[in-house]
């Protein structure tokens, strides 16, 4: 029984274990201080090093620095610049977490979703936003809280018309100043 309290005592560093030793062990205190470095080595100016050579001034004289290649640029063609998409909210109010696959399903579909979790138990409706959170990271979207417990998801490229807000509003769930 001594042995285990000890073992526990050591754990919580109240006591030495047995084996710990002060110090740096044998043999530290009896070495030599460290010797400095000897003095660098001195050029004499006679000996024919430190010589300047003036490169050339002329651009075209220089050496490329490439290996004699030049870079010539390839052409591509612009990219088209996606059009923003204005579309119908689909309202989701989970009760479960099983809800949560029609939530990512729309969003995959590029679909903006108000999920709702005012009438939800507060553990499944923390599990289902943290869920919603990564869906949207998934797609590149956007997670914004537009009333108590209300959130907005759009996927990128998707944009909320004011009517579309408006109507929101309407049901209760989307206030204009938060």
């Amino acid at each position: 029984m001594a042995g285990g309290m000890r073992r526990i005592m050591e754990h919580l560093g109240l006591v030495d274990p047995p084996e710990y030793e002060e110090g740096y062990g044998y043999g530290y205190e009896t070495q030599a201080p460290p010797q400095p470095a000897p003095p660098p080595a001195r050029v004499r100016p006679d000996d024919g090093m430190g010589t300047i050579r003036p490169l050339p001034r002329d651009p075209a004289g220089a050496e490329p620095l490439g290996g004699g290649t030049s870079v010539t640029p390839i052409p591509r063609p612009a990219r088209q610049v996606q059009q923003v998409k204005e579309q119908r909210v689909h309202v989701v109010r989970p009760q479960e977490f099983s809800a949560g696959q029609e939530i990512g399903d729309r969003i995959k579909q590029g679909a903006p979703v108000v999920v709702s979790v005012v009438e939800t138990d507060p553990i499944v409706g923390r599990r289902i936003i943290d869920f919603c959170s990564a869906c949207v990271y998934m797609v590149d979207g956007r997670m914004q809280r537009v009333a108590k417990s209300v959130f907005l998801l759009t996927p990128a490229n998707v944009e909320i018309s004011d009517s579309e807000k408006r109507r929101l509003q309407d049901q209760g769930l989307y206030k204009l100043e938060i």
